[in-house]
């Protein structure tokens, strides 16, 4: 997976090393400090802001699976999220600094995590679960992730492990059941209506929509 964080600091720093083994991680900074420091990862690093459209082109932002906006800024970090999802990056995560400001980031529909409440394993097992690992590397980057809204009633209240069958087709990556960000087990059900990420083989985008959203 391809994908773009923009701070550097405790949050951003530990996801990036987190996942940069197994993943194209492009970090934007615009710390000189907090840049060396993460010169040691396995990364692409930009120094700038996420406020600035050509650093966020530069990391080929609308190429990238998902985006986080890490940094301690609330306001850099809606307005690069807003930019990635004009840009169509398909999963989102912003650090939500001021809880007085969540109204804002709801409205513009950027789901938000908060370092009083989430760890950085949460924001890793959101991007993308453990199980979905053999996916990404069965697919040999021919695999994408897309989003869809549940309406296939013979799914709903099923156990995900049931939905998957044990398939190297696709895994069910996160699942959105309104406000509330679910990262799913194998024992984890979803329901009418709930919107899910699902990471898929590229040739069987179409089979995987129909297999979802068709209704029963």
């Amino acid at each position: 997976m391809i994908g773009v964080i923009v701070g550097a600091g405790r949050i951003g720093y530990n996801l990036a090393k987190s996942m940069a083994e197994d993943h194209d991680i492009t970090i934007i900074e615009k710390d000189k400090t907090a840049c060396q420091k993460v010169d040691n990862l396995d990364c692409y690093v930009i120094r700038g802001t996420g406020t600035n459209t050509q650093i966020l082109e530069e990391a080929d932002v609308p190429k990238s699976d998902f985006f986080v906006a890490a940094t301690g800024n609330d306001e850099v970090n809606l307005l690069s999220s807003v930019y990635a999802k004009e840009h169509g990056v398909k999963i989102i995560l912003s650090r939500l600094n001021n809880m007085q400001h969540k109204e804002i980031f709801e409205k513009l529909h950027i789901r938000v995590v908060n370092p009083e409440e989430s760890t950085m394993r949460f924001i890793a097992r959101t991007i993308i679960r453990p199980t979905s690992q053999k996916l990404v590397n069965i697919g040999k980057g021919n695999a994408e992730i897309i989003e869809l809204i549940v309406r296939n009633s013979d799914l709903v209240y099923t156990p995900i492990h049931e939905i998957e069958n044990n398939s190297d087709i696709f895994k069910i990556v996160t699942v959105y059941s309104g406000n509330e960000i679910i990262i799913p087990t194998e024992d984890t059900e979803i329901g009418y209506g709930d919107s899910i990420a699902v990471l898929v083989k590229q040739d069987h985008v179409d089979e995987i929509k129909e297999y979802f959203t068709t209704e029963q």
